[in-house]
């Protein structure tokens, strides 16, 4: 998580999610892994905060 300006009270913030990656997960075929990273800007469009999970999540049947 990396912290690029400051956040007051009183400040709107907005948040936009971009999927990096997907891939299944080897050992359990129920699951897969999502890279995202999360960017929170301010009401004046800067980027306030950032951040790239690994996030797991459930998959959906081929079915």
């Amino acid at each position: 998580m990396e912290w690029q300006r400051p956040v007051r009270p009183g400040d709107v913030l907005r948040v936009e999610t971009e999927v990096l990656e997907v891939k299944p997960s080897r050992s359990k075929p129920e699951q897969g892994m999502l890279r995202v990273r999360c960017t929170t800007f301010n009401q004046k469009d800067q980027p306030v905060q950032m951040i790239v999970p690994n996030i797991i999540v459930p998959r959906r049947s081929a079915a």
